[in-house]
């Protein structure tokens, strides 16, 4: 015990202090990109050099968010509402496999955020979807109670998990990230639907840009279908033309405002999958807070399916007290993510 224990406090003083870095034969994922980023001029490098979608040594995604920025510090965004849009590149690591990491009470379990750079250009959404010309998308609306990093690396699990080929895109609004501040998050959601919808209309006008997926989970569904019916008063009958899958995990959406959604977007109908949990304990409460309304994620199947869409229900996947995110944690729940994003066009 006293050698272990000898051993990673070594460890762990060597990785603080930046003398170690990852063995190439390792074995670690994170070793084709080292030493660790450590400073800003590190993290803007690896972040414009390092290939988007999954790598080896990790994973880059795009990202449009209306948080503040925080600095030259972690973390880059907070929860404060900017005064325009950001569009950057984020490079996300990988659970460390090494032996190093295996002893070292610092390393993170999970994906963490590596870098973030800004991308150049007066127009955010524009500079976002010329980097990500050539490539099938998926846009990714987090829902309440998320910080930048903790929905940042949500994602990454979610897209690994599905080995999604193309290019990440991440949308984050500027959720407090606490319990009590539900009706404060919903309308700092709402308050950024116009920045989702020029990012969505960005990526859709630009012919080099492939095949446009949307996923979004609880409340941040309402600010998708709010984005996706203002989109269809403009572009009319070939919005659906450009998007493939579209996925709501657990929507924290009022089921009346979704059937009348709906009718304004039947065109989508047969693109869309909610999945939904009757066991959500996370949208039990939005319901209380909503005079008893019911929410789409919770609601009954039969009812969901006369609007047209595809539903899921996922409430025997839920081993949790809350079970409101497990379409990021449960292999058999993330595996209908992936077979709406390949079935999108049948």
């Amino acid at each position: 015990m006293r050698v272990a224990s000898l051993f990673a406090l070594i460890a762990s003083a060597l990785v603080l202090t930046g003398c170690v870095g990852f063995d190439d034969d390792s074995g670690d994922a994170t070793s084709s990109l080292k030493p660790v980023l450590t400073n800003t001029a590190s993290n803007d490098q690896a972040a414009n050099t390092a290939p988007l979608g999954i790598w080896r040594g990790g994973m880059t995604m795009l990202v449009m968010t209306t948080r503040n920025a925080t600095g030259n510090k972690e973390p880059w965004f907070g929860a404060k509402r900017a005064s325009d849009p950001t569009a950057a590149r984020l490079v996300m690591y990988p659970p460390s496999k090494s032996l190093l990491a295996s002893v070292n009470p610092v390393s993170t379990p999970g994906w963490s955020v590596a870098g973030v750079s800004a991308l150049p250009g007066d127009e955010p959404a524009t500079s976002l979807a010329a980097q990500a010309e050539g490539r099938d998308v998926i846009v990714y609306v987090h829902g309440y109670n998320e910080t930048f990093d903790s929905a940042a690396t949500s994602y990454a699990k979610l897209v690994d998990g599905i080995k999604f080929s193309g290019v990440p895109v991440l949308f984050s609004w500027p959720s407090r990230a606490a319990l009590l501040d539900y009706v404060t998050d919903k309308d700092s959601a709402m308050w950024s639907r116009d920045a989702l919808e020029d990012t969505l209309t960005a990526l859709a006008n630009d012919p080099k840009v492939g095949r446009i997926n949307l996923i979004a989970h609880s409340m941040g569904s309402m600010v998708m279908m709010e984005a996706l019916r203002s989109m269809s008063d403009r572009m009319g009958a070939s919005l659906p033309n450009h998007f493939g899958a579209i996925v709501l995990a657990n929507p924290d959406v009022d089921l009346d405002l979704f059937r009348r959604q709906m009718k304004r977007l039947s065109s989508l109908s047969s693109k869309m999958t909610v999945i939904v949990s009757k066991n959500d304990r996370a949208l039990e409460i939005s319901t209380k807070l909503a005079g008893g309304v019911p929410r789409v994620g919770s609601g009954d199947s039969e009812e969901l399916q006369k609007t047209g869409v595809k539903v899921v229900d996922a409430s025997d996947f839920g081993s949790g007290f809350i079970n409101h995110d497990i379409f990021m944690s449960r292999e058999e729940v993330r595996a209908v993510v992936a077979r709406a994003i390949e079935n999108a066009d049948q």
